[in-house]
């Protein structure tokens, strides 16, 4: 008899879907194939695991492949990340693909007998120009900018507390400076279009704020984001049921209400303006200042460096992000198709400021996807002095 019921009730729920399936106006699909339609849809939600586990290679899943993950998982648990039998690539035909030349005899060695040691940077930031607190990292590799709202505070503060024993930098991200970046680990405060942290009510820009923030926190350097590699020149939306009382007291916003970062800064208007803001938050900081950007049209390139090419004023470094870069969320076109990969962006700023003569006046970064070893090689052979990791960091605290 319960049997009985319970597939009555079954039958019944059955019929209100199909039933409910003839009357929809929004799927066709499910007018023209009730109840059987929903397969697809349930075929569509799991497909990504389908392929990731029966159907794809090692190596063809984007933007990490299942060997690229294994790697990072393994490297951040401090297990074995060795690979046996040799390459699964087909390394002849890949597009793009890096080759490492060895050399058979080298001068000195490195002192590798402490494997956590840190590789120190070449470069003083902020020395060229002559900052109060310019300094020499003390890694060339660091945690690129992520902000608390697009991360957890335990998220921030593994973090962190990553930066502090790995001896690297952690940058804030634009969401202003949180409880949870102070475990440890030095900082770079980044300074977005909608200056949180360090804002008026109205949303401009107040550097009093600034420097009451960078004076309590190892702040080391500040950045001032332009754009970065997914979402370059389009601003950027908190959700209001993501800003808590917590994150709008760090950013200086009202809580409960959509956050919306500004596609362009108001603090500056073109080059020479920016450069005076550089010039500005280096003058009342002593910090090193630089600028974060993906990489497109390249007449601001070109004026960036005329203009500091009369050695009055300048960025302490650059950071230049690839297409490929990650972000919590963009529209479809602008995640593929809008600036260029890193490979081919870094290579054109880097050409612009050679030719000037200016490289040694400036610390170049990069980012996106370079964590992984092979990008990082090719990265650092094309000009770079330090690189920045972001999702790779993220994978590695799970």
């Amino acid at each position: 008899m319960r049997a009985r019921s319970i597939g009555a009730a079954a039958a019944t729920g059955l019929a209100l879907v199909a039933a409910r399936d003839l009357v929809q106006k929004k799927h066709a699909l499910l007018r023209n194939f009730p109840l059987v339609g929903h397969a697809r849809y349930v075929l569509e939600t799991i497909g990504p695991e389908l392929r990731q586990y029966i159907v794809t290679s090692n190596d063809e899943e984007r933007p990490f492949s299942r060997d690229q993950r294994s790697w990072i998982y393994a490297s951040a648990k401090g297990e074995n990340n060795y690979f046996g039998f040799g390459t699964d690539n087909d390394i002849e035909h890949i597009q793009g693909h890096a080759y490492v030349k060895q050399r058979t005899f080298a001068g000195v060695l490195p002192d590798l007998s402490d494997p956590q040691a840190a590789l120190p940077s070449a470069k003083v930031l902020g020395g060229p120009r002559g900052r109060a607190k310019s300094f020499r990292p003390a890694s060339v590799i660091n945690i690129s900018a992520m902000s608390l709202g697009s991360l957890s505070g335990a998220a921030v503060t593994a973090l962190n507390k990553g930066a502090a024993l790995a001896g690297t930098m952690q940058n804030t991200g634009e969401g202003g400076l949180s409880p949870y970046h102070l475990n440890g680990g030095d900082l770079v405060f980044q300074i977005g279009t909608s200056y949180f942290g360090c804002r008026n009510e109205d949303g401009t820009f107040n550097l009093d704020k600034l420097k009451s923030v960078v004076a309590g926190a190892p702040v080391k350097a500040i950045e001032i984001k332009l754009s970065q590699g997914a979402k370059p020149g389009l601003g950027g939306m908190l959700p209001g049921v993501k800003v808590t009382d917590e994150i709008a007291g760090i950013r200086d916003i009202p809580a409960g209400k959509d956050c919306v970062s500004p596609s362009r800064h108001t603090a500056f208007h073109d080059v020479n303006s920016m450069l005076d803001f550089v010039e500005l938050l280096a003058t009342e900081t002593g910090l090193p200042v630089g600028i974060k950007s993906a990489v497109g049209e390249m007449d601001f390139w070109e004026e960036l460096a005329t203009l500091m090419e009369r050695g009055e004023r300048g960025v302490d470094f650059v950071t230049v992000d690839g297409g490929e870069g990650g972000t919590g969320a963009a529209p479809l076109v602008f995640a593929d198709s809008v600036s260029l990969p890193f490979r081919m962006g870094f290579s054109r700023v880097y050409g612009v400021f050679a030719e000037r003569d200016l490289t040694d006046d400036i610390t170049f970064i990069g980012s996106g996807k370079l964590g992984l070893p092979e990008n990082a090689v090719v990265a650092f052979a094309l000009g770079v002095d330090m690189i920045n990791v972001g999702r790779e960091a993220m994978l590695s605290i799970g």
